[in-house]
């Protein structure tokens, strides 16, 4: 089944789920006109199935078309992904907990003065890991936050 034959009007962009994709003039591309990414439709090996492969990244995400709307066609993405999450979620627990403990079981007279400073560490070990995941993510899915937060109020008012 052809995604351009069983579409009555273009299919929503599986990266945002709020643009719609459609073919780009000129060239044998499509985009999404909400988040701006650019995607290449690939045929399967026995022409039966068509994919949609995200160009503008450094990983390989596809979709399958089911004639309704695209479907993650990657097994090994998801599987890695999953992987990657927890990895990431560690990344951020790990050194918070140890810094956490640290402050706690070694914490310094009340009257000292620097006493906060302990806790300024660990809170600041917990906002600088997740700044360091959320960068590696926004890089990794290439997605545009600031244009969809605009969109977003744009929409709303």
């Amino acid at each position: 089944m052809s995604y351009f034959s069983s579409r009555s009007s273009s299919s929503p962009c599986p990266v945002c789920l709020r643009g719609a994709i459609a073919p780009m003039p000129m060239m044998e591309s499509l985009a999404c006109n909400f988040c701006s990414h650019i995607f290449l439709l690939e045929q399967s090996e026995d022409r039966r199935q068509q994919f949609l492969r995200m160009a503008d990244t450094i990983s390989t995400l596809r979709w399958a078309w089911t004639g309704k709307r695209w479907e993650n066609a990657n097994a090994v993405q998801v599987y890695t992904s999953r992987w990657l999450s927890i990895f990431g979620i560690l990344l951020v627990i790990i050194p918070t907990a140890i810094t956490s403990c640290a402050a706690y079981y070694f914490a310094p007279e009340p009257n000292v003065p620097l006493a906060w400073f302990p806790k300024f560490w660990a809170i600041a070990t917990f906002c600088g890991h997740f700044l360091v995941l959320m960068s590696i993510v926004r890089d990794y899915t290439a997605f545009p936050i600031r244009a969809y937060w605009r969109s977003l109020f744009r929409s709303s008012s």
